[in-house]
């Protein structure tokens, strides 16, 4: 067996599971229930009801390990990235993405009031979500941002410039995280090759290993292209200003990492210069933060316990 290989058969079944997403493993996520035509994912049904959007990468079956944490007996929907299941081209901007959610949303509840939430880049459309029904007359007693707080060198990553290599350094910065060590993947080689061969590089490596034999390639391909047009979408966001109520953002990262600190340089924190200071809550989970994807115990418990509480004191 590879190294890779003798990794993956390592891992604990949250995180082979959370990885095998990521690489789109076919049926991966065949337990949620759909709601027919929609990219609305009904992940407990319930009242009122917790309305999720995913990461960059779009998919939204580990939301699933989120449910104990959220108190009964609330509903919880996500809103799976369009185009995801390859029915249509994804979307590219923040707005679109909240537009179209929105609409998915009002599908299920056509009225006010409306509990959002969002991981990763997730909390970007949640928020842009929250400003555009304000702006219809509905109330949005809560915007609350998972937000993994990793230490990257954010300013030093490609961006709008080059979203092809910087998705797949995306890849394989996750890739590592969830196998807890450093990948051997191809990264010189990709970078050295035309564009149009870049993610086909990528592939072909990550197919052609033992333990991810099941990874269909042509699906692996079409969720980059999503990642990719995600990725684009929160480059360009510009919010004007943010919603009436207050953004709560749990910041999930472990302290021995030194990862409990807000930067204000990662794209997913764009939305807090939009807010007046004084109507942002951040509050620190010292938790892994991979766990807001494989929900990985211990640290999803501890991000849990603020989960719950969030949603209990907007409802009340």
């Amino acid at each position: 067996m590879t190294d890779l290989a003798n990794r993956v058969s390592g891992l604990s079944d949250t995180k082979r599971l959370a990885l095998l997403r990521l690489l789109a493993e076919k049926n991966a996520e065949a337990r949620l229930l759909e709601l027919t035509g929609s990219h609305l994912k009904v992940l407990r049904e319930g009242s009122p009801r917790l309305f999720f959007f995913p990461a960059t990468e779009g998919s939204v079956g580990y939301m699933s390990g989120y449910l104990p944490h959220v108190p009964a007996p609330w509903g919880v929907y996500a809103c799976q990235s369009p185009g995801l299941d390859g029915d249509q081209s994804p979307t590219t901007t923040v707005e679109e993405i909240a537009a179209r959610g929105i609409e998915e949303i009002r599908r299920v509840q056509p009225e006010g009031p409306y509990f959002l939430a969002g991981n990763c880049m997730g909390g970007l459309p949640a928020f842009e979500a929250a400003r555009q029904l304000e702006a219809a007359g509905e109330e949005v007693p809560l915007v609350l941002h998972l937000m993994p707080t990793f230490a990257r060198a954010w300013r030093e990553l490609p961006e709008a410039e080059s979203l092809q290599t910087r998705a797949l350094h995306d890849y394989g910065f996750i890739i590592e995280r969830l196998l807890g060590h450093p990948v051997e993947l191809p990264l010189e080689r990709i970078a050295a090759a035309p564009e149009g061969e870049r993610t086909d590089i990528l592939v072909d490596f990550l197919a052609a290993q033992p333990g991810l034999g099941s990874v269909d390639p042509g699906v692996l391909r079409h969720r980059i292209a999503v990642y990719q047009a995600n990725l684009g979408a929160m480059f360009a966001y510009r919010p004007a200003d943010g919603p009436k109520g207050r953004l709560h953002v749990l910041a999930v990262g472990e302290g021995a990492r030194r990862e409990n600190v807000v930067d204000p340089g990662s794209p997913y924190a764009k939305a807090l210069d939009a807010m007046d200071p004084e109507r942002v809550e951040i509050e620190k989970i010292d938790a892994e933060a991979s766990t807001l994807f494989d929900c990985a115990e211990p640290h999803m418990s501890r991000v849990g316990v603020a989960l719950r509480a969030a949603v209990e004191r907007a409802g009340r």
